[in-house]
């Protein structure tokens, strides 16, 4: 927050979703005091409040959490609450949700800002922008012939290749690049595929690696020090991964879709994208 100039309120997602619950089973309020010292305002929806607001009193007067900054926090609140007028009306008016939630504008907006938050964190300069590549021949009126070069190779890593994930990133490859050959790929069949993978990759001009790895209420992983929060990309998907990486990295763009931590786990990536992962 103080890098970044940020004086707004800081909001938890909802504490009491099982990826948090499972990992403070045994003292469920210290996940309250923990979120509060990571930097949040507002802490939303405690499994247990009594016991949220017995184990904050009990970090603030023993000076774990000073009163200062307990005090920073409850007046950002009072303030906001009051620039909402909310201390004269609180009460929200359901009939209106309708016209007011999801309305077209509003998806729009947040269309606009995912597009505007690709950020190209690292670039080789070798590989981006990538070219329009292949042709497509008019034949008969009913057929559609097309020359396939294989010049770029699209992998597409997600948890499940069943659902949405990399679909709309396909239909806007393909738009471009006719001749694109991608290649869908799940923790199922990451081994399975490797060789077939690696083939492409040798054979294809350019590589993009897309990750679609998305924080998920629940998803937590077992190590050395008990069960834990992770947005890492699972082993069979992460190995695969690694060794595209071995074999091609100077011809190949990781796009994160979800995880901004991505990279911190493959450090031979010398192009990367970073994207938000939009509604659509």
């Amino acid at each position: 927050k103080k890098q970044l100039g940020f004086q707004g309120i800081v909001v938890t997602d909802a504490l009491d979703m099982a990826g948090l619950t499972r990992l403070y089973a045994a003292d469920i309020g210290r996940a309250s005091v923990d979120a509060f010292k990571a930097g949040n305002d507002l802490l939303l929806i405690p499994p247990d409040l009594d016991a949220s607001y017995q184990a904050m009193l009990k970090a603030v007067r023993s000076g774990e959490i000073s009163e200062d900054r307990l005090n920073a926090s409850v007046l950002k609140l009072l303030r906001a609450k009051a620039a909402l007028g909310l201390h004269k009306a609180r009460i929200v008016d359901t009939s209106k949700l309708e016209a007011n939630v999801g309305k077209p504008e509003n998806v729009a907006q947040g269309q606009k800002i995912a597009d505007q938050a690709v950020t190209l964190v690292r670039d080789n300069r070798k590989l981006l922008p990538l070219k329009q590549t292949g042709t497509v021949k008019s034949g008969l009126p009913y057929q559609r012939v097309e020359e396939v070069n294989n010049r770029v190779t699209v992998v597409i890593f997600s948890e499940d290749v069943r659902t949405e994930s990399g679909r709309m990133l396909e239909r806007q490859l393909r738009s471009r690049i006719p001749d694109a050959d991608v290649i869908y790929i799940d923790p199922r069949i990451a081994a399975a595929m490797s060789d077939p993978v690696l083939a492409a990759v040798n054979e294809a001009e350019a590589v993009i690696a897309a990750v679609y790895v998305v924080p998920t209420a629940g998803k937590a992983m077992k190590g050395a020090q008990g069960l834990t929060n992770s947005v890492a990309l699972n082993d069979a998907n992460g190995a695969l991964l690694q060794a595209i990486l071995h074999q091609a990295a100077e011809k190949t763009a990781v796009v994160a879709v979800g995880n901004p931590y991505l990279i911190q786990d493959f450090a031979t990536t010398q192009t990367y994208l970073q994207c938000l992962r939009s509604a659509r």
